[in-house]
């Protein structure tokens, strides 16, 4: 064939292209020696002409599209409404076919002008295919005359029960979607820009429409029937709406969609349900969704949604806000201060609470602590009480959760018996200690203290002490003894006064002031010395008791600019109206020193728990993909916390390393379990 004569100018190249696209859009036959002539004077004026700019001919095809669109719509905007849904059907297909073959005749321009402009940062050239994305630009037009809501208008008869066209239905939004960019393996980015085409011009009004009928239907469903007539009405719209949905939408709608449904049906009516039937959100909720478990998912995804995101918790901060407060709640409710009158509804509240919560590992971890404070001042108000709550917190978060907090009870009962056995040992052996004491015996795999330091406890301590081993080594042979002296406390009472007192004090304080029975002065240095307490607390100690005025000092001793030196004394005037006085608040420091690395240890019980659950589900399944690995990973412990992404990654990387898992060598996304 013999070649055309050279184009100069963009008029010249596109006067020759204009005829042939005219007879490419009117659906004429396009022979191949008619498409390659085509072809030839793009790729001549493209690449013969040092001055061209390929830019120039990229805006006269879309303009040349742009108008043809404008004027097929205008000239159509008569036809009734089931006309102009077959026209557009009609012409959509026609048009797809002749942009890829457009598409073709173009494709110098997208090798050699396209890629260049994305490169060079032109945000005006959408991603691939000059055509096919001028496509992606204006397709719209069609459906914005054409359609106009008909897809919509149709669903809303659907939903009324009146008769539509279901098969010109979904060929129109199917036109939404598909595209002959698609047959040329474009990639996910333009795909991401059809689906925003979608979403733009059909899915938001779809979904606000579909919002806005259910939320009629709801309040006026409300009116008339009861709130359990409504809760079993529920799953039946929910099917409805997944059913057309699946049916004529986008794959990627059926989770919009239900999530719009979750807001409207369930959300934004929880205030009728939680007034009418409380009872329904958690227990008796089976019976009431007719055991429909995928709608029980439903409900309680929603329910733990709104609990985890409301003003409150906006107010505070955080979820985990909340989880403490609510532990502290329970803390009180569990004292001796004051009881509730009806503390097991009270309890079931808190349970319909837990049960939705996230975070749960860090209530957990604050009311263990809590608990161990009432059990160890024995400032609970029953042991029936405490098996209450433990037993809602197994309920809710989970045997593991609750064992521990079991075993603490389990010790003190344990305890009372031991003590007893002791006592009628010391009778029997004819010990009189001349000082009443009690134990706790606490199990270290149960009971996580701080470790205690070594002091110089007044040899009737060390008697006392010594003979309780002794008795327990014969009773338990193998056992160790640690003491916590931190935690313990004792009363004296007071000879050097006018007024008899009696004061309630830690061992510390103890030990300090059983001092004063041998001389009324010290210096900090000897006091220091025949305690053996650390100097820091020690000081910390000695600042309470002055405050209270049972001791004087002859400089106030700063914690970290303080005399050796200083003198302390036995106050003899010291007055109070009291009988019982309580000088024990510094083992409250104590006791706050040990949530000092409280998220510390959340942060590393959560890694044990994430490796633990890794290796679980990859031996069960041998092989296992990590992204999906990682989502699995996610809905198993999405109930009790929310693992972060990069923890797990960084689980899944340990365990490589200790080779529990191994990468698989063809398929690095691969992880296998190493038996």
């Amino acid at each position: 064939m013999a070649r055309q004569e050279q184009c100069i100018t963009l008029d010249e190249v596109w006067g020759n292209l204009l005829n042939g696209i005219e007879q490419l859009f009117q659906f004429q036959t396009i022979r191949y020696s008619k498409w390659m002539l085509l072809y030839t004077y793009i790729f001549d004026y493209c690449t013969k002409n040092s001055d061209v700019n390929a830019a120039d001919l990229y805006e006269k095809l879309r303009d040349y599209l742009r108008n043809y669109l404008e004027n097929l719509c205008q000239s159509n905007t008569t036809l009734p409404d089931q006309e102009i849904l077959e026209f557009y059907t009609h012409q959509w297909k026609k048009y797809c076919i002749s942009c890829k073959i457009l598409h073709g005749i173009c494709s110098y321009i997208h090798r050699h002008y396209i890629k260049r402009a994305i490169n060079a940062g032109n945000t005006n050239i959408r991603e691939t295919y000059p055509v096919t994305n001028i496509f992606a630009i204006y397709p719209t037009l069609l459906p914005l005359y054409y359609l106009d809501g008909h897809g919509n208008v149709a669903a809303s008869a659907e939903r009324n029960q009146e008769k539509i066209d279901a098969e010109t239905i979904r060929n129109i939004i199917q036109t939404y979607i598909t595209s002959p960019i698609n047959q040329h393996g474009s990639g996910s980015d333009t795909r991401s820009q059809i689906l925003n085409v979608y979403q733009e011009y059909f899915e938001d009004q779809f979904l606000q429409d579909t919002q806005e009928f259910y939320r009629q239907k709801a309040t006026i469903y409300l009116q008339r029937n009861s709130v359990m007539d409504y809760l079993s009405m529920i799953h039946q719209y929910f099917d409805e709406e997944v059913h057309r949905a699946v049916e004529y939408l986008h794959p990627s709608s059926v989770q919009n969609l239900t999530r719009k449904l979750e807001e409207v049906l369930i959300i934004e009516q929880l205030q009728s349900i939680n007034a009418e039937a409380k009872i329904l959100v958690h227990d008796e909720k089976i019976q009431a969704f007719d055991n429909h478990h995928e709608f029980i998912d439903i409900f309680d995804r929603t329910c733990r949604k709104f609990i985890n995101d409301n003003l409150f918790i906006q107010t505070i901060g955080n979820v985990i806000s909340m989880v403490k407060y609510l532990a502290h709640y329970c803390d009180k409710l569990l004292r001796k201060e004051k009881e509730e009158a009806d503390i097991e509804t009270i309890f079931h509240q808190i349970k319909i609470l837990l049960y939705y919560m996230h975070e749960k590992d860090v209530f957990v971890n604050v009311y263990s602590k809590l608990l161990a404070k009432r059990l160890i001042n024995k400032i609970n108000i029953s042991n029936d009480h405490e098996q209450l709550m433990i037993s809602t917190i197994e309920t809710t978060c989970g045997f593991g959760c609750a064992y521990k907090m079991k075993q603490m009870c389990q010790d003190i009962e344990t305890s009372k018996t031991i003590l007893v056995q002791y006592n009628q040992y010391c009778e029997h052996q004819q010990i009189d200690h001349k000082i009443n004491f009690s134990v706790m015996i606490l199990s270290s795999n149960t009971w996580l203290f701080s470790t205690p330091s070594n002091i110089i406890l007044p040899n009737k301590f060390e008697t006392v002490l010594n003979n309780f081993n002794m008795f327990y080594k014969n009773l338990h042979n193998g056992r160790k003894l640690t003491w916590f002296h931190q935690y313990s406390k004792g009363e004296l009472q007071t000879f050097f006064t006018q007024k008899v007192h009696k004061l309630r004090v830690s061992t510390y304080q103890m030990i300090i002031l059983l001092l004063f029975n041998d001389s009324l002065e010290l210096t900090v240095e000897k006091i220091h010395d025949q305690t053996q307490i650390k100097i820091d607390l020690l000081i910390s100690i000695l600042n309470v008791l002055v405050q209270s005025k049972i001791l004087t000092c002859t400089q106030f001793l700063h914690p970290t600019n303080f005399d050796m030196n200083c003198k302390v004394k036995l106050s003899n005037d010291f007055k109070s109206d009291k009988y019982r006085i309580n000088l024990n608040t510094e083992i409250q420091s104590t006791e706050e020193k040990d949530m000092e690395n409280f998220q510390t240890k959340i942060d590393q019980d959560r890694i044990m728990i994430i490796r633990a659950t890794i290796v679980r589900i990859v031996k069960f399944h041998k092989t296992m993909l990590q992204n999906l690995l990682i989502q699995t990973v996610i809905e198993q412990l999405s109930s009790h916390f929310n693992p972060d992404i990069s923890t797990i990654k960084g689980c899944i990387n340990s365990l490589i390393m200790k080779e529990y898992l191994e990468i698989n060598s063809h398929n690095k996304d691969l992880l296998s379990y190493i038996a």
